[in-house]
Formats: structure tokens, C-alpha cells, sequence
């Protein structure tokens, strides 16, 4: 082989090696519970394709550098994928970077107006005996699970399938607690085994049986809503009871409820958590990520992060924010600052 070739052939290599192709995902208005090496964590869920006829939706566990997710809308988005050397990798990390080339299209994912808490308002096409105990509903998108109390007895159940009308369940199954009280729960587990279909107008969830008929409809609880006035930049005043000296970097805090997330730092590293649950004055966060940088000057850190990985609740008062632990004790208090 002549030196001309050889020129040629390494050229092509390198070439090869530094290549990069281009796709075009589709990324859902939810994210998924997914596991990773630190435990539980919410994960995108992208298709992988133009359109969005019948999507196979998976697991995304590798961030797309640039991307914003946005909670309740579907993206369609151009991505460059690039190989990278598998010896500069991390064991536990993809050895392929994804960095967002364009936004291609946005359109509202109706799906996620299922999510919440609801009450049942009607039940056959009959409205509820206001003299039993009604019956309640959650749906969580990111676990693809449903929950609530059937008049009686807690009950829970997996989602097979949602799309933008139809809506499958798996089993359901449910405390067996006796019941003495009058209630509708069996004819109400039983209906909600029916369920087909959906719709969604206004403040009402519309349940269809196989034959197009209404069987359930439920009522928003808006007790269970989010105080929007949480969406904010807080920074800490006070770690049980106790005000934080000035002298130290003092934490920050910002809540977003547009992708139910925390983050913020905790006067020398950076965190983030998914927001596990959050009504109008509960709030509790999965396990904390916490980078790793070294604190030169030891403040607050520890404190902050072990006290508010013991938050369950909360209460706003004028332009603070006070979270309380399972005994609704007030641990850390912050003032809005943005």
C-alpha cells in the first residue's frame, strides 16, 4: 500500500471518529420515574421519529445538552449525537452526548390535564348520595400510576396506556378494610375497570366505557392545587428556629412548578430534587442531588440539606415561605428574593 493511500485511510478514520449524526425526537409534557446509580429519579420520555402516530414512548436517561423541558407540552426537536471516546466515559454514563440542535414544533400535551387529584361527581349518569362518603382519584403521570379512597378502602392501580383520548388500567387493587358505613365503592371499583376513554373539559374528567357511554366523571380538587405563589427564588432566614448568621453563605431555594423540580445552593454546592408531591400545603421532595465541590469554610450546608430532606408540608405568609416537617413544626423559613 502506497503512502498516498494510507494518508487517505487514516483521514477516514479520523473522519469516522469525529462523526456525528442528527434525529429528530419527539419529548413527552411528562417525565417518567426511572432509575439511575443514585436511586429513583425522573427521567425524559422521548419517541424516536417524526410523527407522532402510535409513539413508543422510552426511557431518556441521558440529558440533552440545551434542551428545556417544559411540563405539559410535547417537543419535537432535532438532536447531534456525537460518539465520545469510551476511555474518558464513566462507567455508569452513556458514551454518546446529545446536544440539541433546533426546537422543531411545541404543542400542548393534553395528557397531562389528567394529572391531579379528583373528586367523583357522577357515577352511571347518576349524581353521588351526598350522604356517602365520596370517592376520590390521583393520577400520576410519572409513576403511570392511579390511586384514592373507594368510599371505604384506599386503592391503587397501574396505567397501562394514556394517550391524547384514551385511557387503559391495569389491575386494581384495594385495601380490605370492613366497612360499616354506607358507600359506593363496589359498583365505583367496578365502573372504573371500564374505563376506556377520556375527555377533559374545563375543571371535569370525562370517563367513556368500549361503548362510548359516560360512566365516571370526576370534579378538580382544587385543595390538592398547587399555591402558584411558590413559584420563586427564596433564600433561608432560619434552620429550626434558629436565624442564619450573616457571615456565612446563606442557601437559596428555587421552586419550579412548571417541571415540579427544587434546586438552588446550599452556601457552597448546588442541589436539585424532583418535587414528589405538592398540594395548596403539602410539599416533599425525592432524594437530593448535591454536587461535590470542596467547602473551603464550613456554614450551614450540612444543616440546610438534612433539614430540608425532613419537609412535608408548607405555609406562606406575606413574602415568606416556612416549611414544616411531618409534625407541621416549622424547620426552615426564606424570604422571597426574586
Amino acid at each position: 500500500m502506497n503512502l498516498k493511500n494510507i494518508i487517505v485511510l487514516i483521514s477516514l478514520s479520523i473522519l469516522t471518529a469525529c462523526s456525528s449524526n442528527k434525529s429528530v425526537f419527539w419529548v413527552s409534557g411528562y417525565q417518567s420515574e426511572c432509575s439511575s446509580g443514585a436511586g429513583k429519579t425522573n427521567c425524559l420520555l422521548v419517541h424516536k421519529g417524526e410523527q407522532l402516530v402510535n409513539p413508543t414512548w422510552e426511557n431518556f436517561y441521558t440529558p440533552i445538552e440545551g434542551f428545556n423541558f417544559e411540563k405539559g407540552y410535547l417537543k419535537k426537536i432535532e438532536v447531534k449525537q456525537e460518539k465520545l471516546d469510551a476511555k474518558n466515559v464513566p462507567a455508569d454514563a452513556s458514551s454518546i452526548k446529545y446536544t440539541l440542535v433546533k426546537e422543531l414544533e411545541k404543542q400542548k400535551d393534553i395528557r397531562v390535564l389528567a394529572e391531579g387529584d379528583w373528586i367523583l361527581g357522577s357515577i352511571n349518569n347518576h349524581p353521588i348520595n351526598r350522604m356517602v362518603k365520596t370517592p376520590t382519584l390521583k393520577i400520576n403521570l410519572t409513576t403511570m400510576s392511579i390511586s384514592g379512597n373507594g368510599g371505604c378502602n384506599q386503592y391503587s392501580g397501574n396505567i397501562k396506556q394514556i394517550t391524547s383520548n384514551t385511557f387503559n388500567l391495569g389491575n386494581i387493587i384495594s385495601t380490605q378494610k370492613a366497612c360499616f358505613q354506607k358507600n359506593i365503592e363496589y359498583e365505583y371499583l367496578k365502573t372504573l375497570n371500564d374505563v376506556n376513554t377520556y375527555d377533559i373539559k374545563g375543571s371535569q374528567l370525562i370517563f367513556y366505557n368500549n361503548q362510548g357511554e359516560i360512566v365516571l366523571s370526576f370534579i378538580k380538587d382544587q385543595s390538592a392545587v398547587a399555591n402558584q405563589r411558590l413559584h420563586d427564588i427564596w433564600m433561608a432566614t432560619r434552620i429550626n428556629g434558629n436565624p442564619i448568621n450573616r457571615m456565612v453563605s446563606v442557601p437559596r431555594l428555587e421552586i419550579n412548578l412548571s417541571t415540579k423540580r427544587i434546586m438552588g445552593n446550599d452556601g457552597c454546592n448546588n442541589f436539585s430534587a424532583p418535587i414528589n408531591n405538592i398540594t395548596s400545603n403539602k410539599l416533599d421532595f425525592s432524594q437530593i442531588a448535591l454536587t461535590k465541590k470542596t467547602c473551603l469554610k464550613e456554614g450551614v450546608e450540612k444543616e440546610f440539606i438534612k433539614t430540608l430532606n425532613k419537609v412535608k408540608s408548607y405555609e406562606l405568609d406575606g413574602l415568606h415561605l416556612i416549611l414544616k416537617d411531618k409534625n407541621g413544626k416549622e424547620i426552615l423559613s426564606f424570604l422571597k428574593i426574586d
